[in-house]
Formats: structure tokens, C-alpha cells, sequence
């Protein structure tokens, strides 16, 4: 389903929006904006989940990575 939307723009994003079609970057408007509100959604979505991985990897800090950790493992195994 497919819902209008309409909007008030900034004289100057309108005339940058024009560069872009003239420019053959994108073929409308709505592409436009498509591809613009997909890229900020993406942009917090990434936000939400690096803020997810700090809040769990809080406290540790002072731990290997897991692949530096492998590695070590490796090493022991061909050591021994």
C-alpha cells in the first residue's frame, strides 16, 4: 500500500533535490525521499545496536577479544 505524504521544504534542499535529478542520480522525487528516509531509519537503527553491543560489553574492557583469544588457542594447541 502506497500513502501521499506531502511536505514543506527548505527553498535550498528543493534546489539540491532538482542538482540530484538533473544529475541522472536519482530518476524522481520519490526515489528521492525513498532512499533518504531509508538511510536515516538505517542510520538509528545502526545506533540502536552498537548501543546494545557497548551496554553488554561494559566491564570488559580488560578481556581479549574473541579473536585475539582464538588465536591464542591456536597457538597453546600447536605448542604443546
Amino acid at each position: 500500500m502506497v500513502v501521499q505524504v506531502n511536505i514543506k521544504l527548505d527553498e535550498k534542499i528543493l534546489k539540491e533535490l532538482e542538482e540530484l535529478l538533473k544529475k541522472k542520480y536519482v530518476k524522481t522525487k520519490k526515489e528521492a525521499f525513498e532512499k533518504a528516509l531509508l538511510l536515516l531509519i538505517r542510520h538509528y537503527k545502526a545506533s540502536e545496536i552498537t548501543e546494545k553491543i557497548n551496554i553488554i560489553r561494559e566491564g570488559t574492557e580488560e578481556m581479549p577479544s574473541v579473536t585475539k583469544a582464538i588465536i591464542e588457542s591456536h597457538e597453546e594447541e600447536n605448542s604443546e
